[in-house]
């Protein structure tokens, strides 16, 4: 193979290298903010910890809180899966 056809080749083991980087990028960079103060008011709970997920082709917000217990029974871990 000469040095041309190696570069194309390689290039096109790069693209879906890059494609992986361009959407984790994109979803690092989205804004759970809003996502997050719905769930909270939703839940009456503590929250624990946010990730910036894909589903079905979208960012999402993994959401997740530590919620109050009904009828002052013991506290549980909730994860919601919200749009930002």
């Amino acid at each position: 193979m000469d040095r041309c056809g190696k570069t194309v080749l390689m290039a096109m083991l790069a693209l879906p290298i890059l494609a992986l980087a361009a959407a984790d990028a994109a979803a690092q960079s989205v804004d759970c903010s809003a996502a997050v103060q719905r769930v909270l008011n939703q839940t009456n709970g503590q929250l624990l910890s946010v990730k910036v997920t894909r589903k079905g082709g979208e960012n999402v917000c993994k959401i997740t809180v530590l919620a109050e217990g009904k009828n002052g029974k013991r506290r549980k871990k909730k994860t919601v899966n919200a749009r930002p």
